[in-house]
């Protein structure tokens, strides 16, 4: 049985890496895809590109531009949003001991900063697959 699993997991992981070596055409821009990727950065011409850089090669087309800016302000924001909800749990779980009532409050406005800090991930994600198509849009209509 346990050979079997081992078997499977193998395989899987095989299977999964397998078209992550395939390149997009020259001048498409592509979301990166992967096991590890978070679906943030984009890939144009073998080079990867984070939405900040990936706006400054949007010169031609200003609608990329700021779904690119606007991705870029959501991710910082999430990131912090997220980090803070961190803290803000941890410090609910050590005040548990001491004061119950704060301690939950603390662990509740921490769980709450980490939804949302998610969720604005989520919309940093949509921003990005949306200027990627509003890129190879402008491309190929030039």
């Amino acid at each position: 049985m346990r050979f079997l699993m081992v078997t499977v997991c193998l395989g899987l992981i095989c299977i999964s890496s397998l078209g992550q070596g395939i390149t997009s055409p020259a001048g498409v821009m592509t979301v990166k895809q992967g096991v590890w990727e978070s679906g943030i950065r984009v890939m144009l011409d073998g080079y990867v590109y984070r939405p900040a850089a990936a706006a400054q090669l949007c010169d031609a087309c200003p609608q990329a531009r700021d779904y690119f800016l606007a991705a870029k302000r959501k991710r910082v924001w999430s990131f912090g949003l997220a980090n803070l909800g961190i803290i803000q749990s941890t410090t609910g779980a050590i005040q548990l001991e001491n004061a119950n009532a704060i301690g939950a409050f603390n662990a509740l406005v921490g769980g709450v900063l980490i939804t949302i800090g998610a969720e604005r991930d989520k919309a940093a994600r949509y921003e990005v697959k949306s200027a990627v198509e509003a890129y190879n849009r402008c491309q190929f209509l030039e």
